[in-house]
């Protein structure tokens, strides 16, 4: 079954590998499995490729390819998107799974994202995502670092890319994930009984930055008008927020939050974002990590610390660090509590398996909103998010009056 995703609406909840002494010309036109035997004449071909898994470059036998990358670019080495709906529109900023790429007998499952800022047709968008898997007879699959499904054992891939972000098994397989902030991971996944690589799931859905692109690197007015408030707001949709112990006022400059501490991790976020359109910032402080969109409110391409941070969370088990919204409402605070705080503020409860989120949304949209989830058995409140990302900021008469 096909799913479509929009971006934003996504974003809820951060050197010895395995080679051969010497690189041999190709011997066949099919892989062959590692065993002892046949080590000396593996397959290999004279590929090049980066060190770093992050960059989302792969091989399938000579040939080197890009996340993400347009289908004009895949139809250009034989590949076509299957199915009769290719001209069906997919919206701004968003993705579609559940694609496949066929060029002869081989095929790929495939991710389709829009990096445009208006809706596109799917046979003119973009490759974001694709998943290979090993095949005793297939084609052969490397990854940065001289990484190989079929013959890389899971000891050399931490070894040339790391310590991965999550690792966990499941029936008779081994799971690493790498993130590089949002919609920017790798999955890959080894036979639990020998640890061999079979499996790779790649999802970049990131726009590769232009080299001639111009780049603004100057502050921009609206950066200048933002004030930072000094105390919460009675009316909690003005999105004022205390994070770190630091006052915001969301949607707040990615530059405020760098003067409190925090540094730009330039692997997870993106290095400009264009005028009115979103981008990622991945922030770092003090070992807490913190994956955020942002948006440019400017009319210029600007570097990305002059983006406006649209969302903030924090809870008590992956985002660890202090958030309060409306009247003081905090993590660890009672339910009964926080209901008192909220007062005459009208809200909106769903139920989930761990507990229930409660959500105060600005308009019928609900696309922005402050959301607070409590534990059900504990009845204490373990997150909170605020999302608000709206079409142009608080004008400053709006501002006047929040404050007063």
């Amino acid at each position: 079954m096909r799913k479509k995703f929009v971006f934003l609406a996504a974003v809820l909840l951060c050197l010895g590998g395995c080679q051969s002494e010497e690189k041999q010309p190709p011997q066949a036109e099919e892989a062959v499995p590692l065993t002892q035997e046949t080590e000396e004449d593996l397959l290999e071909y004279d590929t090049e490729l980066p060190e770093q898994l992050s960059d989302f470059q792969f091989a399938i036998d000579e040939e080197v390819y890009t996340l993400p990358d347009s289908i004009e670019a895949w139809k250009k080495q034989g590949w076509e998107l299957e199915g009769e709906n290719k001209e069906e529109l997919l919206e701004a900023d968003s993705f579609v799974e559940g694609k496949r790429l066929i060029r002869g007998e081989d095929s790929l499952d495939a991710v389709l994202v829009n990096l445009e800022g208006e809706s596109k047709s799917m046979d003119t968008c973009s490759v974001g995502g694709i998943v290979l898997d090993y095949q005793e007879e297939g084609r052969l699959y490397e990854l940065p670092g001289e990484i190989y499904l079929g013959r890389t054992k899971l000891s050399q891939v931490e070894e040339q890319y790391g310590t991965p972000t999550d690792e966990y098994e499941e029936k008779e397989d081994i799971y690493l994930t790498y993130e590089y902030g949002i919609y920017k991971k790798a999955e890959l996944v080894f036979h639990m009984e020998d640890e061999t690589l079979y499996r790779v799931s790649l999802h970049n859905y990131r726009e590769l930055p232009e080299e001639e692109a111009e780049v603004s690197r100057e502050e921009p007015q609206e950066v200048r008008d933002y004030q930072a408030p000094e105390d919460f707001s009675e009316n909690p949709r003005d999105y004022v927020v205390s994070y770190d112990n630091q006052w915001y006022q969301i949607p707040a400059p990615v530059s405020e939050f760098e003067k409190n501490g925090w540094k730009i991790q330039k692997d997870g976020s993106d290095v400009y974002v264009k005028p009115g359109r979103h981008g990622y910032v991945t922030l770092e402080k003090d070992g807490h990590i913190l994956y955020a969109v942002v948006k440019n409110y400017s009319e210029q391409t600007l570097d990305v610390k002059y983006a406006f941070l649209t969302g903030l969370s924090g809870d008590f088990d992956v985002t660890k660090v202090p958030i309060a919204v409306g009247n003081n409402i905090t993590l660890g605070m009672s339910e009964e509590e926080m209901k008192i705080r909220l007062g005459g503020n009208a809200f909106e409860e769903e139920e989930e398996e761990q507990g229930t989120s409660y959500y105060l949304y600005s308009d019928e949209t609900k696309k922005n909103f402050i959301r607070i989830f409590v534990d059900k058995d504990l009845k204490l409140i373990r997150e909170i998010q605020v999302s608000n990302s709206p079409k142009t900021l608080i004008s400053e008469e709006k501002k006047v009056s929040a404050d007063s």
